[in-house]
């Protein structure tokens, strides 16, 4: 899945010389988190509702017209991020949500080989794009297939679910790590009863655990 299928395009967004009030206004009125800034069709920097949060007079030694002041006389760029981590509209969705944890940030700015800006891309874009590759719509049920880590395997175990037994794989992911010798496939298949796909499976050497290996193990399933 590609950034710009998930992206919200057109966001809004701010000039250098807006004031903090506008950008305070804006948050809120369209119940945002963070405005990229953009001077003369570019992108120079993003500004976030914890920094203007952050910048404001504390209430304890300032009243509320002075911080009224405040925010109408400081322009954004004295306070917004200039070094802004962006991703491109081609790149793929799980690598800028590694981005969005290497640095810990909330969004990314989608923007072209030029600089302009595209669109932005949020952690909640990323939650539900993961959630739509994890969790398939419709009947189905979550398997987890131990495989020997040697070529054809995988293969080996679609063919059974699909071409054996006739069942749609509805979603499909292989995470990293684990045991050198063998890995995890996390598999959802088009059926609410898959206990003929999993006796097959397991007729043909797999172990299986239904919906996790875990909980299998914990009730005596499993070897």
């Amino acid at each position: 899945m590609l950034v710009s299928q998930r992206m919200t395009r057109a966001p809004v967004a701010v000039s250098p010389v807006q004031s903090l009030a506008d950008a305070l206004r804006l948050t809120r009125e369209h119940r945002i988190r963070h405005l990229p800034v953009v001077h003369q069709g570019e992108l120079v920097g993003i500004v976030s509702d914890r920094d203007i949060r952050l910048a404001m007079p504390s209430p304890l030694t300032e009243p509320d017209p002075g911080r009224a002041d405040f925010l109408q006389s400081t322009p954004i760029a004295g306070i917004m991020s200039r070094n802004v981590i962006t991703v491109g509209p081609s790149d793929a969705v799980e690598d800028a949500a590694k981005l969005m944890q290497r640095h810990h940030i909330g969004s990314l700015p989608v923007v072209d080989a030029h600089g302009a800006l595209l669109g932005i891309l949020t952690e909640t874009d990323v939650l539900h794009a993961f959630v739509e590759l994890l969790g398939p719509a419709g009947a189905s049920s979550r398997l987890e297939i131990v495989l020997p880590d040697r070529a054809g395997q995988l293969a080996r175990a679609m063919r059974i679910i699909g071409e054996e037994r006739g069942v749609n794989v509805c979603s499909l992911m292989v995470p990293p790590g684990g045991p050198a010798d063998r890995r995890v496939a996390i598999v959802h298949v088009g059926t609410i009863d898959p206990r003929e796909v999993i006796a097959a499976l397991e007729g043909a050497g797999f172990q299986v655990g239904w919906p996790s290996l875990e909980r299998d193990l914990r009730a005596g399933g499993l070897a």
